[in-house]
């Protein structure tokens, strides 16, 4: 099973959240992690959605209440965040 873990965030400033986030990429694939994907809202870009994919969803629910994400968002100046775990129906591309 593949779980997609999604993390609705709003940043201070994308330019001091970044570098934090790609620091945290050692820290992802240690809880689990398979790869990510990083989104902006057009009409406001200090609103980041995560969208992390993970073999199974006890490694999703450890990441995301780590420590390390933690002391790694306070530090990037993330000043809401909201997770959610879904697991992964069907991947069509088209």
């Amino acid at each position: 099973m593949t779980v997609k873990l999604i993390a609705q965030l709003h940043v201070r400033d994308f330019d001091a959240f970044k570098p934090v986030f790609d620091e945290m990429g050692s820290v992802r694939r240690e809880h689990g992690a398979t790869g990510h994907r990083l989104y902006r809202a057009l009409d406001d870009p200090s609103k980041i959605l995560v969208v992390t994919e993970y073999r199974d969803a006890d490694e999703a629910r450890r990441f995301s209440q780590s420590t390390e994400l933690k002391e790694a968002q306070e530090r990037a100046g993330v000043d809401a965040r909201d997770f959610m775990a879904y697991e992964e129906v069907e991947d069509v591309t088209y």
